[in-house]
């Protein structure tokens, strides 16, 4: 069954205030879930319910927590292990299903073995959300080692695809020059969960429809292998009011696009 969810990036105020901020539009426009930032989230760990229940009260679950790590040494992803128990639990008490990860800061240097200690860390992280029956997913992310085809393809090829699934990023693989339909179709079977957005000339993020990205042959592709999670819009700034911008993404995703959620199949 196919959910929208929707990033808040693009609303005003910090932190966790961001998220609240958005609750009553991301809810208004029919938009299934949010997406966050586990790290920005983390002061509320201990107070799973008052999060909970500020969802509930807007119609709205997390589509996904993200949380990553830079794999720079092993201390770094040990500490990023440590504090993804922590987010496993909390994503238990508010029903959310899914932590992304990615990472790969390019001052650790990008060689083989960073690749492989990315890789180990990730499988690990993957067992971690087993064993609280949640799904790991790794968010292909422009400005890290794997950027590009050649390192992205080394780390899916050194991970378990069973411990750790897909996320394909429209605009962040479009910087990195992938093929972005060919990447969806070639990793069909590990993709749970994808992120929507659009990369304009500038190589700037834009709303939906309004830049390079060939979304029709994209959602095309994740339809030929029944894809059936999350679809994310994630923009991470916008020049509109970010009401309105929310309202775009979400009018080419329906309109154009013929996705719906959950909510919009149900009747708002």
């Amino acid at each position: 069954m196919i959910r929208l969810g929707y990033h808040p990036a693009t609303f005003a105020g910090e932190g966790f205030d961001k998220l609240v901020a958005s609750l009553t539009t991301v809810c208004a426009e029919g938009w299934d879930g949010l997406e966050y930032s586990a790290r920005v989230l983390e002061p509320w760990f201990d107070r799973p319910g008052e999060v909970r229940a500020l969802l509930d009260g807007a119609d709205l679950v997390f589509s996904g927590l993200y949380h990553t790590c830079g794999f720079r040494d092993d201390a770094e992803v040990a500490d990023w292990l440590d504090r993804g128990e922590r987010l496993a639990g909390f994503c238990t008490a508010v029903g959310c299903g899914l932590i992304l990860i990615d990472g790969g800061a390019k001052d650790g240097g990008g060689g083989e073995e960073q690749i492989r200690r990315a890789a180990e860390g990730a499988d690990e992280m993957g067992r971690l959300c087993a064993r609280h029956g949640l799904t790991c997913s790794w968010h292909q992310h422009w400005g890290t080692i794997f950027e590009y085809e050649q390192p992205f393809e080394r780390l899916m090829a050194l991970t378990d695809p069973d411990l750790v699934r897909f996320t394909p990023d429209t605009a962040q693989l479009s910087l990195g020059d992938f093929d972005v339909p060919a990447t969806i179709r070639r990793h069909a079977d590990r993709t749970v969960y994808v992120h929507f957005k659009d990369l304009g000339p500038d190589r700037r993020f834009t709303e939906l429809g309004t830049g390079l990205v060939d979304f029709p042959t994209c959602w095309g592709a994740l339809q030929e292998a029944d894809f059936a999670g999350w679809v994310v819009v994630d923009l991470d700034y916008t020049s509109l009011d970010a009401a309105d911008s929310c309202r775009v993404n979400k009018r080419y995703l329906n309109d154009v696009l013929g996705i719906t959620g959950a909510r919009d199949r149900r009747g708002r």
